[in-house]
């Protein structure tokens, strides 16, 4: 109980902590002395520069986790084949493959 207290705690830390950054940057690019035309551009650019890296990121954690997903169906058939009988009415278990996208 305790542990899942300190993650949630830390993860509201790391969000707040986050947000204040984004913030601060925000402030700062909008009180910079330059033209409006000019600081609206510079927006964009970062806005477009972390979406490629949230996208990118995205696809580095989707490979991660279905990396993890079949390791543990892999032990989870093992288990399985090692523990439950396959006589007598018992299903035997059968790998799919699955398709990332």
């Amino acid at each position: 109980m305790k542990e899942q207290r300190r993650r949630g705690g830390a993860f509201r830390t790391v969000t707040a902590f986050g947000l204040g950054a984004a913030t601060g940057s925000i402030l700062a690019l909008l009180y910079a002395p330059a033209s409006g035309k000019l600081t609206r551009r510079k927006l964009a650019l970062r806005a477009q520069n972390l979406k490629r890296t949230a996208i990118r990121q995205l696809g580095q954690t989707q490979r991660v986790l279905a990396n993890r997903a079949e390791h543990v169906r892999d032990a989870a058939t093992e288990w399985i084949t090692d523990h439950m009988p396959h006589g007598n009415g018992g299903h035997r278990v059968r790998r799919r493959e699955i398709r990332h996208a």
